[in-house]
């Protein structure tokens, strides 16, 4: 899937800061030391589902997927950097795997139990964040559920920081304003958490009937 037919150019910029960073990045974020909470909330939303296998949408070095794995799901990793996901693919055991977008996932409909999107959509600027939404209500099983981080309280545009020293785009929105996009095209939100990790929120989504 390229940029362009994804419909945002700057997804180029993102994969190759990813590409640029494969080694750093996996060990600043391969398991929960510098996330706490995140596997508490994790579990507990894996716990929830119905039957059925999990996607995790920008999978980066596979920690939540592996999470997802331990509890005998299917797991299916998706992530729009080859080089990552090829590095992570190589350490942990998947079941499948995909190079793709988020603005354009080549899945089937009602295919899962669950979609973790952690981080994700944030480095989509805000008119492309709608269509997200939509492809990870697409493949959601009915009654399936999202739980999709995101960050408040921010500027929109590119920044690089001392622990990720490459461009990235970064979208920030307030908890609520996330949740009326969410309602918009489908996905109840049965939860939203500010969360004790600086300035993340996860808002936990349901399939719904629009």
């Amino acid at each position: 899937m390229t940029a362009a037919a994804a419909g945002w150019s700057g997804t180029a910029q993102v994969r190759r800061s990813y590409a640029a960073l494969v080694e750093h990045y996996t060990a600043m974020t391969a398991d929960y030391r510098r996330f706490p909470g995140l596997r508490q909330e994790l579990t507990a939303f894996l716990a929830e589902l119905v039957p059925g296998p999990v996607l995790d949408l920008g999978c980066g070095a596979g920690r939540d997927a592996d999470l997802a794995a331990a509890t005998g799901r299917t797991v299916v990793l998706a992530d729009v950097t080859p080089e990552l996901l090829r590095a992570t693919t190589a350490r942990i055991a998947v079941d499948a795997a995909v190079c793709c977008d988020a603005l354009a996932l080549p899945l089937h409909s009602d295919a899962f139990a669950g979609v973790i999107a952690s981080g994700v959509l944030l480095h989509l600027p805000r008119q492309y964040t709608v269509t997200a939404l939509d492809n990870i209500r697409r493949v959601l099983l009915p009654g399936g559920k999202a739980l999709i981080s995101m960050k408040h309280g921010g500027r929109d545009g590119w920044r690089s920081t001392d622990d990720f020293p490459a461009p990235r785009w970064f979208s920030y929105y307030e908890p609520e304003e996330f949740a009326v996009l969410c309602r918009k095209v489908g996905l109840r939100v049965a939860q939203l958490d500010i969360s004790s990790r600086k300035d993340w929120f996860t808002a936990t989504t349901e399939r719904s009937e629009l």
